[in-house]
């Protein structure tokens, strides 16, 4: 266990030293934060116009048909989840390869393994130092978002929607471990480091880009801005009745869609923070039951990924392998 520390804490300190991994995550938070002002001053300007309607009408002496907007903080946070399926996919990445290459180059793997050190602990250090600090990065990015809500959105959170935006910063810590650690088994098997990071970005260029984007292109209810359904005041059961029409058309676009890991962790993080109004108010338990699967596959491709790297690693050639 000693082992495994001493080389968390190396990964931890170098990787801290590294302005890529620092340069993405200043970015990180510098969008999170705009797309929370602007969410928030969306929403101010949204409730202006309902006042103003309402004035208009009491004016006009005519009775008062509009709803009053109902404003619920963790939609606010829609920006968060965006930016970290797509630049956190990016962090994970980024800290998967150096890890490896950096060994690599230095020829530095052999040499541990001169020490009493065994091929699983490196695996096992590396993962400790890099989870510790993908955590570090998302719950500062968390905190950050949260103190946004309180004094930009002058939002309030009740305890439920607290441990939403805990399940939520969990997840993508995980979703986040899974990059790094498919960078960092492609990095150990492949023999070219350059053709690892390339693959690693086809893989996220596919898999976090293009598929989601055909996905909701392809979903007749983002055809309208704020949903075709809503728009038409069609509830969830006329919603699937009209669905039930085209089931060849939504069974395939929703089977494209769960190809991608990424579209797993959007639904899971926009289910619970009510993204969806759908969602909104419902407990925990409710939430759990309809979107296990999207968590299973997560939690399930992120173990896979880890158990690649352990793998890559007792391999004979695996540490003579490099640039």
């Amino acid at each position: 266990m000693n082992n495994i520390f001493l080389i968390a804490r190396k990964e931890y300190k170098d990787a801290m030293k590294n302005k890529l991994f620092l340069v993405v995550f200043l970015l990180l938070v510098v969008l999170t934060v705009t797309s929370i002002i602007v969410a928030s001053l969306l929403f101010q300007s949204k409730v202006l116009d309902y006042q103003n309607s309402v004035q208009a009408l009491k004016a006009s002496g005519k009775i008062i048909s509009i709803s009053e907007p109902q404003f619920s903080p963790l939609k606010l946070l829609r920006g968060f989840v965006d930016y970290l399926e797509i630049i956190g996919a990016v962090l994970g990445i980024v800290l998967g390869y150096y890890s490896i290459a950096k060994e690599k180059n230095r020829r530095t793997l052999q040499l541990i393994l001169t020490r009493p050190v065994k091929r699983a602990d490196i695996i096992s250090g590396k993962l400790l130092g890099n989870t510790l600090l993908i955590s570090t990065a998302v719950i500062l990015i968390g905190i950050i978002s949260w103190l946004s809500l309180v004094f930009i959105g002058h939002a309030t959170l009740s305890g439920l929607e607290y441990m939403k935006l805990l399940i939520v910063i969990l997840l993508s810590i995980v979703y986040i471990i899974m990059f790094f650690s498919l960078s960092s088994f492609l990095s150990l098997k492949m023999k070219t480091l350059s053709n690892a990071l390339i693959i690693c970005f086809v893989i996220w260029l596919v898999f976090v880009l293009i598929i989601p984007q055909i996905g909701d292109t392809m979903d007749p209810d983002n055809q309208v801005p704020g949903g075709l359904f809503h728009s038409l005041n069609l509830d969830k059961p006329h919603e699937i009745q009209v669905l039930s029409h085209f089931s060849s058309y939504e069974i395939n676009r929703d089977h494209l869609e769960q190809s991608s890991i990424t579209k797993h962790y959007e639904r899971a993080s926009f289910a619970f923070l009510g993204i969806k109004d759908e969602f909104n108010d419902l407990p925990l338990s409710s939430i759990f039951a309809q979107k296990w699967i999207d968590l299973l596959v997560v939690f399930f491709f992120t173990i896979l990924c880890i158990i690649g790297n352990y793998y890559m690693v007792y391999r004979k050639d695996t540490l003579s392998k490099g640039e």
